[in-house]
């Protein structure tokens, strides 16, 4: 006697417990099924946000990276599991300025990532750093990723 246990994409034949069976071996699947109820029920992976940002006039890379400076604590002091770091080109031209970054941002689930940008559009302190970023910069082009590890 046999039935199919089944977790995400996990999938195993397990047997049916029954009384003719030894108390170790009941022992033992007792045993397997407490930590079968701790295993995650779906697969987590870590969310990634890349924002493309342009410059403004008279700003520089420095000021960006300002920003995320004020940011971080911002974030932590709410809780949130979201962290940021600004991305640039390798080669930088003659005069070194790239008016041209990306923001990476990074979650490790869904639903933090979730919480941070409801966070980021009604909490306060994440408007008034929002506006500091937009003094900065002028960002688009969204593209969010789920890591497959």
């Amino acid at each position: 006697n046999w039935f199919l246990y089944s977790i995400g994409s996990y999938t195993q034949l397990v047997p049916i417990l029954n009384s003719k069976r030894s108390t170790a071996v009941r022992f033992y699947h007792k045993i397997l099924l407490t930590i079968l109820a701790f295993v995650p029920l779906s697969v987590s992976a870590e969310v990634l946000h890349y924002s493309s940002c342009t410059l403004k006039d008279g700003k520089t890379l420095a000021d960006a990276q300002g920003w995320v400076e004020d940011w971080r604590p911002i974030a932590k002091s709410a809780g949130q599991d979201y962290k940021i770091r600004l991305l640039t080109g390798h080669a930088a031209p003659a005069d070194g300025m790239l008016p041209n970054f990306a923001i990476e941002g990074r979650s490790s689930t869904l639903s933090s990532y979730a919480a941070a940008w409801e966070w980021w559009y009604s909490d306060a302190k994440a408007a008034k750093s929002n506006m500091q970023l937009q003094s900065v910069a002028d960002c688009g082009t969204n593209s969010i990723y789920v890591t497959t590890e």
